[in-house]
């Protein structure tokens, strides 16, 4: 199955856009690859998932709270986010942040309060 042409579109949350590769709704079955972009001098909201989370670093950098841990991630970067971590990312760079997200098809999205995020291009 060849998927092509991805649009990324604003994603719901300020200053993220993202773009659904492959998820179920596309036919996958056992992973999910969102591609994501990030404005600068944005945060994305605090949230974890219930299954570990890849973030391999497209372009710009970005900070990332992962628990109480703080990490630069540069262009080329892989960061491991265990499962039922509480984590966010921050564009602190100067350009655009790209990444790819990777994680078990189907995947969830919480705040902190246990609330469930639903977005489409998780779908």
């Amino acid at each position: 199955m060849l998927i092509c042409n991805v649009n990324i579109t604003a994603s719901g949350f300020p200053g993220m856009f993202a773009g659904s590769l492959a998820t179920p709704r596309r036919g996958a079955t056992e992973v999910t690859v969102i591609r994501q972009r990030q404005e600068p001098g944005t945060t994305l909201t605090l949230h974890y998932h219930k299954h570990e989370e890849v973030i391999v670093q497209l372009a710009g950098t970005v900070t990332a709270l992962v628990g109480d841990e703080r990490v630069e991630v540069a262009p080329g970067d892989t960061l491991i986010v265990p499962a039922h971590t509480l984590h966010q990312i921050e564009n602190t760079g100067q350009d655009e942040a790209e990444w790819l997200l990777i994680g078990p098809s189907g995947m969830q999205f919480f705040l902190p309060n246990g609330e469930e995020v639903v977005t489409e291009w998780a779908q």
